[in-house]
């Protein structure tokens, strides 16, 4: 497994710089990264138009959907949805049948009031958001976790979701807040959906729209922790 908790692995892994700022949540650093597990590096700070770019080798670039807003994000710009109706789709099956996964994420909810909120995701495969306004849920078809979000709305806050093959694991701001084994077999589920970011289908096949801002979001097919 490859340690990445570490401040700027964004930019790192987009090769603008290489820092290891991630110290900030309390990790020991960055020993190893394998840039070929990268499935999608969406920094979001393209600033404007209408396609977030995947920084990664495999240019899994997003498009966005009824015009999330470009603003400020933890790191350079961010996007910000609606909760209504607008999201980033890639119409790439990036989380398929995955034995090992990791999925990770700023973000700034903004008033949560909806169940099933979704922040990145495969429908009927990974499927990571908010089960309720206070609770976060990865579910997949083999397993899930759930664990307690007491944050103020309007915070920056990190989240991190690691699959090894043995194990499914939640963290917040690098710190571990859920984790149970899960031995998968062959992988956490296919469907036919693309992955999705802020909504238009994570948990149903559409909907499950987020209040607020999104940053530095990836995917990658290896077990990161």
């Amino acid at each position: 497994m490859k340690s990445i908790f570490n401040r700027s692995i964004w930019i790192f892994v987009a090769v603008f710089l290489i820092s290891l700022t991630f110290a900030d949540l309390g990790h020991a650093g960055l020993k190893e990264l394998d840039l070929s597990s990268a499935a999608g590096i969406w920094l979001f700070d393209d600033g404007s138009g209408d396609t977030a770019e995947d920084m990664s080798d495999q240019k899994n670039h997003g498009t966005l959907v009824n015009s999330p807003k470009w603003v400020s994000g933890k790191f350079g710009k961010a996007l910000e949805f609606n909760g209504t109706d607008n999201f980033v789709k890639t119409d790439k099956k990036l989380l398929d049948a995955r034995v090992e996964f990791t999925i990770l994420c700023w973000i700034k909810p903004g008033n949560l009031t909806a169940n099933r909120i979704g922040l990145v995701g495969q429908n009927d495969s990974p499927e990571f958001g908010f089960s309720n306004p206070t609770t976060l849920m990865i579910w997949t078809p083999c397993s899930n976790v759930e664990a307690a979000y007491e944050y103020p709305a309007d915070e920056w806050h990190h989240l991190a979701v690691v699959s090894t093959g043995a194990s499914l694991a939640m963290y917040y701001d690098g710190v571990e807040a859920g984790k149970v084994d899960a031995d998968c077999g062959d992988g956490h589920g296919s469907s036919d959906f693309g992955v999705n970011i802020g909504g238009g289908g994570i948990w149903d096949a559409d909907g499950n729209w987020f209040t607020g801002a999104m940053d530095e979001v990836a995917i990658f097919h290896s077990a990161l922790t």
